[in-house]
């Protein structure tokens, strides 16, 4: 049996995968600064919730203290999903390839990555008001009533009535942020980060955030929404082109951010393989990952008017 120098998918191998990884990291993943990512090594993930103890309460002389516990949440799951696309290059392609054909087709798989990823994070939030996709209190991520693990007083973290972004609206989400409260009815001081909206409504989103003065008035007026340290983001992967979502930081990042979650079980790697019958290179990717949210504090949605 003749000596081999290695099989036909190891010679195209190097130079294609290279094609293929600068493709993906050329992507803008715009999901990755709005979510917490991080790394897991178990078949799925979960989470809980733990209400701390009440406010302290009176003690006259000589009665016994006041004891409290407590309270546990249910668990919410993340379970790692598995995807893959492959490519396969016949030997005569390889021969007669005149125009770069392997190279693109490389390109369009990382193309066809980095796409899915992208899609299936901002599922999270175009999802947001869906009954299908709920947190530890059984409600989805916006809501005009969710509710505490005391049992006391809802909160909403979406409109009564949904609208457009505007400056009123957006006035409405930053009240939201400024009288959220835990789980125990105590304040909680959570900073609004980001506006996500539809490339259509950036230059609203402009406007309403970085104006000086108040924006459609003649007046003059300080525009007292203008705030430090928020900035806007122009989604391209919204599915509800008027929808819009005011959120922290990840919570990775500051206590007291918001908490919708990507983790990567296996993050995108390559193979190659030769087909002996045919005599065809046979390439792929494989990714797994889940992605979802327990809390939904530090999230504030609108589905537009």
């Amino acid at each position: 049996m003749p000596a081999t120098t290695g099989g036909f998918a190891a010679l195209l191998a190097p130079g294609l995968f290279d094609v293929l990884f600068n493709e993906i990291d050329h992507q803008p993943n715009q999901w990755v600064p709005v979510f917490n990512v991080y790394d897991s090594e178990r078949q799925y993930e979960e989470e809980l919730k733990v209400a701390g103890l009440g406010s302290m309460v009176a003690k006259p002389e000589g009665t016994n203290t006041t004891f409290d516990d407590p309270i546990i949440s249910g668990k919410v799951r993340y379970t790692h999903a598995s995807y893959g696309l492959g490519f396969r290059v016949t030997r005569e392609m390889y021969d007669d390839d005149l125009y770069d054909i392997m190279n693109n087709m490389s390109m369009e798989l990382g193309r066809a990555a980095a796409y899915k990823v992208e899609v299936d994070a901002w599922s999270v939030v175009n999802n947001a008001v869906s009954t299908s996709f709920t947190g530890i209190d059984g409600l989805p991520l916006a809501h005009t009533a969710h509710t505490r693990l005391d049992g006391g007083t809802t909160i909403a973290n979406r409109p009564s009535t949904d609208a457009d972004f505007s400056f009123t609206s957006y006035q409405a989400g930053l009240d939201s942020f400024n009288t959220m409260v835990d789980d125990r009815g105590r304040p909680l001081v959570i900073y609004p980060a980001l506006v996500g909206c539809d490339p259509t409504f950036q230059w609203a989103a402009k406007e309403v955030i970085q104006s000086e003065y108040k924006p459609y008035t003649a007046n003059n007026e300080i525009n007292p929404l203008r705030m430090d340290g928020v900035d806007y983001l122009a989604v391209r992967y919204l599915t509800n082109a008027r929808s819009w979502f005011l959120e922290a930081v990840p919570k990775q990042q500051r206590k007291g951010g918001h908490d919708l979650k990507f983790f990567w079980r296996t993050r995108p790697e390559t193979a190659d393989a030769d087909d002996f019958l045919s005599g065809d290179a046979l390439f792929k990717i494989f990714a797994r990952y889940s992605k979802g949210f327990a809390e939904f504090r530090g999230f504030y949605f609108s589905i537009g008017g």
